[in-house]
């Protein structure tokens, strides 16, 4: 699959805390009427806002990666995998572009818990990558790691860099595409309430599938954006009849599609 440069070592560290926040929840939902003072403080410093970066480069190939990491098993894949795995993929260029926890799924059946973006130097190079031997060695530890993974490669037509916060939400729509003109008409009816105060839609970036057969994920675009007003600002949207009177031609055109609101793992 994928992996990372130096830097990936804070991404290491996301993977370790998403995990723990996972567990977290689960033993808060199970033993509700008696948390201890230590769990209160562990809750409120994992809802502490937090803010980054995100940046998409137009000459580099976006590996885009949805799985869920088999409980049990999170150690494995963030340690006896990644940490042998980021190093191998450095010289072929992998960068680590963003990590996002799959909060809410709009439409769709991807059995996803996670979103992940990668950049790569080149088709190629992501393809001498999955040859290297190395990473061949230890691709069975991810995959016994996880009960699900896909994969997909992307690019954007200009460079973007976004300010990104854990207290917002953010939305990926990828759509499978039969019909684009009829997406354009919903568009050119619908985007004009993007700045409505209680819509507030922001466009992130576009990525376009390269169309190889690489990886196991292949919509032919990807809408990543905000919803600045927060999901009440999809809800308003949901409601005026702008919308309604044209998400027609949107099923129409894209009659499959996989929309997840994520947060940001910072």
């Amino acid at each position: 699959m994928l992996i990372k440069d130096i830097i990936m070592k804070n991404l290491v560290k996301s993977f370790v805390w998403l995990f723990a926040l996972i567990v977290f929840a689960c033993q808060a939902a199970e033993n509700q009427e008696d948390k201890s003072a230590a769990d209160t403080t562990s809750e409120e410093s994992s809802l502490e806002v937090k803010t980054g970066e995100i940046t998409f480069k137009k000459d580099k190939l976006i590996e885009v990666a949805l799985l869920t990491v088999k409980p049990g098993k999170e150690e494995q894949f963030s340690k006896d995998y990644f940490e042998k795995a980021f190093p191998i993929g450095t010289p072929y260029g992998a960068r680590h572009i963003g990590s996002f926890a799959i909060t809410k799924q709009d439409d769709g059946n991807v059995p996803a818990q996670m979103l992940v973006f990668f950049e790569w130097n080149s088709q190629e190079e992501f393809r001498k990558f999955n040859a290297n031997l190395d990473f061949v060695k230890i691709v069975n530890i991810r995959n016994d790691a996880l009960s699900f993974l896909t994969t997909g490669s992307f690019v954007v037509d200009k460079d973007i860099t976004y300010s990104l916060s854990t207290d917002k939400t953010y939305e990926f729509a990828a759509l499978w595409l039969e019909n684009p003109p009829l997406l354009q008409e919903y568009f050119e009816a619908v985007l004009p309430l993007a700045g409505d105060p209680k819509i507030q839609f922001e466009l992130i970036a576009q990525l376009v599938s390269t169309g190889t057969p690489d990886g196991t994920y292949h919509p032919n675009l990807i809408f990543f954006s905000e919803w600045k007003a927060g999901y009440q600002g999809k809800e308003e949207l949901l409601e005026r009849d702008e919308f309604k009177n044209n998400v027609a031609k949107r099923e129409e055109a894209a009659p499959y599609k996989d929309i997840l609101i994520v947060s940001p793992i910072l």
